[in-house]
């Protein structure tokens, strides 16, 4: 058994960002649009939350007969091996224990394909090699899609069946690894550990919605998705938005995939939010800030959570040199503080990205 499978389940989850038609820019400035959808009242786990394809690790994600297919389609075992050597912070859902029958930095992009599959339909591809000489993904077309999504959600048939059938390659090269997050603590009754990958297609693709779990789904630039959560005409879950924040910042699809595709040289830490109450507003601090836990376990209660409640948060924001947190005035009213260089090397949630990026930034 792994060491936090009492307290939580483990999942993945898939940001798909697809270049517009002509590469043509939107009125804010994007040459692309981000795969979301919005959960169904019926879904145990966030109903009607906007969110990124994803869902729960299954068994299936990790069955070594991956192994013998990805030999078989002449992948070298090296290239495989080559997804885990990532430097800096290793979250311990990317470590693989004992219990494990394939290394979690493949099983787990499995896990991130399956779901895009039983969700929305895109079924992800590469070549024989695992070259992206663009970094650039690429979707299956014209296979009886609903009919194999439908076999694979009600356990009829496996993922792996779908690739074997098709003669194809999943595409665990063109998944990025992005960022993991932790439930917070205050969500006892249900809890997952998060890996979040991100991959790129050079245009948008057919969606076929699942109809238990999608209510519906739609391409949009960061920056719309966000104002629509403002608004309150859409309900962002917490990571999607912090998401959704970093990317606004980035308005060329090609100079995020040459981004994303350098980040392992940086690693991921776990992002697990812990609340504290202000006399004016409920906030949460991740990593970085003075109020984060040192050598937090992500299983404690914060015990500190009303210290400061006689406290406004401007008064709390002005004691700390530290900052790296979200103050909550409602469900859509969010407020952003990070004055540090940003986690890993990753994209700065304010978009303080000088160094990082080029263009724009």
């Amino acid at each position: 058994m792994r060491k936090y499978a009492k307290h939580w389940r483990d999942s993945a989850s898939l940001i798909i960002v697809a270049r517009n038609h002509g590469n043509v820019s939107d009125a804010d400035g994007y040459n692309y649009k981000v795969l979301v959808f919005k959960r169904t009242e019926k879904t145990s786990f966030l109903p009607n939350h906007i969110v990124f394809p994803g869902g729960a690790f299954d068994p299936q994600d990790e069955t070594p007969s991956w192994l013998s297919y990805f030999r078989q389609q002449n992948v070298p075992d090296r290239s495989i091996q080559a997804l885990a050597s990532v430097s800096g912070p290793r979250p311990y859902i990317f470590q693989t224990t004992d219990s494990d029958t394939l290394d979690r930095n493949l099983s787990l992009r499995l896990c991130a394909l399956r779901e895009a599959f039983e969700e929305l339909g895109v079924l992800l591809i590469s070549d024989r090699h695992g070259k992206h000489p663009n970094g650039f993904s690429q979707a299956k077309k014209e296979f009886p899609t609903v009919q194999w999504q439908q076999a694979i959600h009600e356990g009829a048939k496996t993922f792996l069946e779908l690739y074997g059938e098709l003669n194809e390659l999943p595409d665990i090269f063109g998944l990025y690894e992005w960022s993991v997050w932790i439930t917070p603590t205050t969500y006892r009754q249900k809890r997952f550990e998060t890996a979040f990958f991100l991959a790129a297609l050079n245009e948008q693709v057919a969606i076929y919605p699942e109809p238990y779990e999608v209510a519906e789904y739609m391409w949009a630039s960061p920056r719309n998705l966000l104002d629509e959560h403002a608004k309150g005409v859409l309900w962002l879950a917490p990571p999607q938005a912090y998401e959704l924040q970093r990317l606004s910042h980035v308005y060329d699809i090609d100079e995020l995939v040459e981004f994303a595709r350098k980040r392992k040289d940086h690693g991921t830490t776990s992002f697990c939010p812990v609340g504290y109450n202000a006399s004016d507003v409920y906030f949460w601090v991740l990593p970085g800030d003075d109020l984060f836990p040192e050598g937090y376990d992500f299983i404690s209660a914060n015990e500190h959570m009303n210290r400061y409640k006689e406290l406004s948060v401007n008064e709390l924001n002005l004691m700390a040199r530290n900052l790296h947190r979200v103050e909550n005035r409602g469900l859509n009213i969010q407020k952003y503080l990070h004055n540090g260089p940003p986690v890993d090397g990753h994209l700065h949630v304010l978009g303080h990205n000088r160094g990082t990026l080029k263009g724009k930034l």
